[in-house]
C-alpha cells in the first residue's frame, strides 16, 4: 500500500486537492454542511444517553464515527504537508489590516453587527469559527492539535467506537469526560473543513462576497481581488473621466428646469454608473477587516484615473469641504447615514428613467437635493481615493488616464 506522506502534487496548481486528499475530501464528500453536523449530533446523543441502538444505528453511528477520524487524519495530512511544501496561497496566507474607510460606531445601522459579522460572508451557516480561522482555516487545523496531539485524537475516538459497540460509558471506558466540549471542537473543525472545501473547488469567498451578491444583489467578476471596493472604484471610471460623471449628475438632478437633458453619459450606462457608484461608498463602509493586498496600489493590473495625468498632483474636491477631504472615513459615514442603500438606488434608476420618459428634467424636491449632494460628494470621495492610489503607485505601467479633462 503507498504511503500518502511520501508522495508529492503534480504541479503547484494541483497542490489545494493533493492537501485534501488526506482524507478530508473523502470524509465529507457524500454530505452537506448540515447532513454531517446532524449525524455528529446523533453520534453525541447515542454516547451520552445510554440508550440501546439497534444494528442499524450502531453501523450509521461508527460510519460517522470514521469519517470524523479521516477529518481529524486529513487536516493533520493537510498541515504536514502544507509545512513540507512550503506552501502558500493568495487567499488564505495573506495579511489583514482594519478597513480605514469602516463606517464610524454612532452611525452604524441597526443591522450592522449582523451584515458584517466576520462570519456571515460564507453560504453555510458557520458560528463556531473566530474571525482569524474564518480568514484562514488551517488555523483551525493547527488549532485542534495545539493541546491534544493526533494520536491522543485517535485514542479518543477508539474509545468512542467501543462505546457505540459495547453501549459502554463515555465516562468510564473511553476516558471522554467532556463530551460536549469534544463535540464542539469537532463541530468547529468540520467548519474549517468546509472552508477547505470551497478553497480547493476555487469558490473561497472574499469578506464581502454576501454584501455584494445577497444585500445589492449585485456581482464582482475576475475573482477574490475583484470584490475589493477599491477595484470597483477603479471600475467606476473605466473610460469615463469625474467631469463626464459629475456633469450627467448635474443634468439629471438640475437645480433649474430644461428642455433637453444634455447627459455626457448615455442615460443606460449613467444609470450603471450612479449604481457602482452608490454601492461602492456603501461597500467601503462595510467589514472590519481588509486582505491588505486590497490597499496595495500595486496589486491594481490597471488603474483607471478619473482626471488627466496632469491634474493627477493639484487636483481638488468640487463637492466636499476641506474637514470633508481631511476625514473621508467620517465623510462616508455621515453621508450613509440612516440610508437603506437598495432604496436609494432605485430612486436614482427611477429618476433616471422618468427622465428619459419625459425628455426634460421632471422637479426637484428635497430628497432629489439630498441624493443629488449624496452622488456629488461620494464621487468626489471615490476620486479622491483613486487618486491616493495613484500617488502610491510604484509600478508605472497600467495607469489609464482620461483623454481630456474639463474642470
Amino acid at each position: 500500500m503507498d504511503n500518502a506522506y511520501l508522495t508529492n502534487p503534480g504541479s503547484k496548481w494541483d497542490t489545494p486537492l493533493y492537501l485534501l486528499d488526506g482524507g478530508i475530501a473523502e470524509a465529507l464528500q457524500h454530505d452537506t454542511f448540515a447532513s454531517f453536523n446532524k449525524k455528529m449530533w446523533k453520534l453525541l446523543v447515542a454516547l451520552t444517553s445510554r440508550q440501546e441502538s439497534s444494528a442499524a444505528e450502531k453501523k450509521q453511528l461508527k460510519k460517522t464515527l470514521a469519517n470524523i477520524v479521516l477529518m481529524i487524519n486529513g487536516c493533520h495530512y493537510f498541515l504536514h504537508h502544507k509545512n513540507r511544501l512550503h506552501y502558500t496561497d493568495e487567499w488564505i496566507d495573506i495579511d489583514w489590516v482594519k478597513n480605514p474607510y469602516r463606517c464610524l460606531k454612532k452611525y452604524r445601522s441597526a443591522d450592522d453587527a449582523r451584515l458584517n459579522h466576520h462570519l456571515a460572508h460564507f453560504k453555510d451557516h458557520f458560528t463556531l469559527l473566530n474571525r482569524r480561522e474564518g480568514q484562514n482555516f488551517a488555523l483551525a487545523f493547527a488549532d485542534l492539535f495545539s493541546v491534544i496531539d493526533l494520536s491522543a485524537w485517535l485514542r479518543l475516538l477508539k474509545g468512542w467506537k467501543c462505546c457505540i459497540e459495547s453501549q459502554g460509558s463515555l465516562f468510564e471506558d473511553a476516558g471522554d469526560y467532556a463530551p460536549l466540549e469534544t463535540y464542539a471542537q469537532l463541530s468547529k473543525l468540520h467548519e474549517a473543513c468546509r472552508l477547505a472545501l470551497y478553497w480547493a473547488d476555487l469558490s473561497y469567498p472574499p469578506p464581502n462576497r454576501h454584501l455584494v451578491e445577497d444585500y445589492l444583489a449585485s456581482e464582482y467578476e475576475n475573482g477574490y481581488q475583484s470584490a475589493s471596493p477599491l477595484e470597483m472604484i477603479s471600475d467606476v471610471f473605466y473610460k469615463r473621466s469625474y467631469a463626464d460623471i459629475q456633469a450627467s449628475i448635474i443634468s439629471l438632478y438640475a437645480l433649474s428646469p430644461r428642455q433637453e437633458l444634455p447627459f455626457a453619459t448615455p442615460p443606460h450606462i449613467l444609470r450603471a454608473v450612479l449604481r457602482w457608484i452608490l454601492e461602492t461608498g456603501w461597500l467601503l463602509l462595510q467589514t472590519d477587516f481588509f486582505p491588505k493586498t486590497w490597499l496595495d496600489a500595486d496589486r491594481f493590473d490597471y488603474l483607471h484615473c478619473p482626471v488627466a495625468q496632469k491634474q493627477t498632483a493639484y487636483w481638488r474636491a468640487k463637492s466636499l469641504s476641506f474637514k470633508e477631504r481631511k476625514n473621508l472615513q467620517k465623510t462616508l459615514s455621515k453621508l450613509y447615514h440612516g440610508m437603506d442603500i437598495r432604496k436609494q438606488i432605485y430612486r436614482v434608476e427611477e429618476r433616471i428613467i422618468t427622465c428619459c420618459e419625459a425628455q426634460e428634467n421632471v422637479g426637484m424636491e428635497e430628497d432629489d437635493l439630498e441624493t443629488r449632494n449624496l452622488l456629488l460628494k461620494t464621487l468626489d470621495v471615490l476620486t479622491l481615493i483613486m487618486l491616493d492610489l495613484h500617488k502610491r503607485r510604484t509600478r508605472s505601467d497600467g495607469v489609464c488616464y482620461p483623454a481630456e479633462v474639463v474642470g
